[in-house]
């Protein structure tokens, strides 16, 4: 059984509630959509009255009408609503409120009530002293009878800043055919496994090969979403086992995220800071009091810390730090394929001459540029507007190539 759009009769109802997650700024969501939630965005072109509401609600107003409509829908009995809707609860709470559990448990549960019937297994792989959440999804056989010679066996798709395995495979309806196998994860930092305690580690390989090696792949494409788009080029980098990258989409510098917000003449003055938060204790105090004026920048700093396991915010610009493309230049040979929009509301466009000179050793290196005047849909983070042919390119491509490794 294939899914490649939500049931009909749950596109309209559901996702009207779901599609109005995203950033907030000031004390009232931003137009820009968030890649944290991707699965929440709607598929339908009506503005409902719920939708208009959420345009202005404060984030405690989101949680709160995200809970209601949970329990309407799971009256009727709608577990693709109720996973979704769960997950919106959960977005803005803080990681210490126990709440937060309960309502991702309660995701987690509806997700596999609504997921029934699919070829799709939920894992606990042994990591440091805790588990990685882990999600497989396999191939369709009729799919992969089809498929060119050369298309991977494996995918694995890596999580970013703020989302959940759950979210992540499900991201994978979204390709056109599904010839290979797909595992996602919940590495250290991220999802299930920060909620549990563990935090981000820069070695992004490490969590990497352990789920390689629980799954006994020998070789696999890996596609990174949001900030795993960082990760995965950490991953390809020290992991000879991947065999194409794609960055899904480009994500040279972490810290990008927290300047590019910034009017353009005030970036260079915040990169020297957050590149070097000295004195700390003027960092911290002053992160103490900006969130007060910006409700995005208090979420990327709550968010910040849960990943880190950090309390100071000097501490956690300092451990941002780490990760960045730039001392992976050259190390880098698999096939590669990035996807960039001059509209992305986290990564400067200006950062591709960044990655494409990281990329200098790739074995190739497959581009794809979207600006919004052409091309608004493609032109957003992660290609938000337009994701059913984000995934025909990625899908296309990753049945295009050769792999290195026999994938």
């Amino acid at each position: 059984m294939r899914y490649c759009t939500p049931p009909p009769a749950v596109t309209a109802r559901s996702l009207e509630a779901c599609s109005l997650t995203t950033r907030a700024t000031g004390n009232s969501i931003s137009s820009s959509i968030g890649p944290s939630l991707p699965c929440l965005i709607t598929r339908t072109s009506h503005a409902s009255p719920t939708l208009r509401f959420l345009a202005f609600a404060r984030r405690s107003d989101i949680t709160s009408l995200a809970h209601s409509l949970a329990q309407r829908f799971d009256a009727e009995g709608d577990a693709e609503a109720v996973w979704r809707l769960h997950e919106l609860a959960a977005f803005y709470v803080s990681p210490s409120d126990p709440s937060k559990r309960r309502t991702i448990d309660a995701m987690s549960a509806t997700f596999d009530e609504a997921r029934h019937g699919l070829v799709l297994t939920r894992h606990a792989i042994p990591y440091r002293d805790g588990e990685l959440t882990a999600m497989r999804w396999e191939a369709d056989p009729a799919d992969r009878a089809l498929a060119p010679s050369g298309t991977p066996h494996t995918l694995i798709m890596m999580n970013g800043f703020d989302g959940y395995a759950e979210e992540i495979i499900d991201f994978a309806s979204y390709f056109p055919t599904r010839p290979f196998d797909i595992i996602t994860f919940d590495g250290p930092g991220q999802g299930h496994a920060a909620l549990s305690g563990m935090a981000l580690e820069p070695e992004w390989e490490r969590p990497t090969s352990a789920v390689l090696d629980y799954f006994g792949v020998e070789s696999a494409a890996a596609l990174g979403v949001s900030f795993g788009g960082y990760l995965v080029m950490r991953a390809a980098a020290h992991c000879p086992r991947i065999s194409h990258v794609i960055a899904f989409d480009m994500m040279y510098r972490l810290l990008d995220g927290l300047t590019l917000p910034l009017p353009r003449p005030l970036r260079p003055i915040a990169d020297a800071v957050v590149g070097n938060p000295r004195p700390a204790w003027l960092i911290d105090a002053a992160l103490r009091i900006a969130p007060r004026f910006s409700a995005d920048l208090a979420w990327k700093l709550q968010q910040a810390r849960h990943l880190t396991g950090l309390s100071k915010p000097s501490e956690v610009l300092r451990a941002f730090g780490d990760y960045t493309m730039e001392p992976l230049e050259g190390l880098i040979h698999q096939p590669c394929l990035v996807l960039a929009g001059d509209a992305d509301q986290y990564v400067p466009f200006e950062r591709l001459e960044d990655v494409r000179r990281a990329l200098a050793n790739a074995t190739s290196l497959d581009v794809r540029a979207f600006r919004h005047v052409q091309d608004p849909d493609m032109a957003q983070h992660c290609q938000i507007g337009n994701l059913n042919r984000a995934f025909t390119i990625m899908g296309d491509w990753l049945s295009g190539h050769q792999p290195r490794n026999g994938a």
